[in-house]
């Protein structure tokens, strides 16, 4: 049977200790659960900003290499050098995709 409690047993119950120490456990593994997650994204942010800067390296490593392929000629093409024939090409398309 369902009794329904009156207002002062409602009080009574919630001010009870066993209902303060349900509430207290309840908060202790709500605040470990928060606190495990912003280590988690914490750790997520440590590792998005270090792929960032290898990839902004990346990038700037491969900018020089252009650079200096187009003032090396790379632009024009050549027969008898097969390996080398749409390097560069590769490489400013890839620089112009957005990032």
């Amino acid at each position: 049977m369902n009794k329904k409690l009156s207002t002062a047993d409602y009080e009574a119950w919630l001010a009870s200790p066993l209902t303060k120490a349900l509430k207290q456990s309840h908060q202790d593994k709500v605040d470990a659960i928060e606190k495990e997650w912003l280590n988690k994204c914490q750790r997520y942010i440590e590792i998005h900003d270090a792929v960032v800067k290898d990839n902004d390296r990346a990038l700037d490593l491969l900018r020089r290499a252009e650079t200096e392929m187009r003032y090396a000629g790379w632009t024009k093409y050549e027969n008898d050098n097969s390996a080398r024939n749409g390097v560069y090409e590769q490489i400013k398309q890839f620089l112009e995709k957005p990032v």
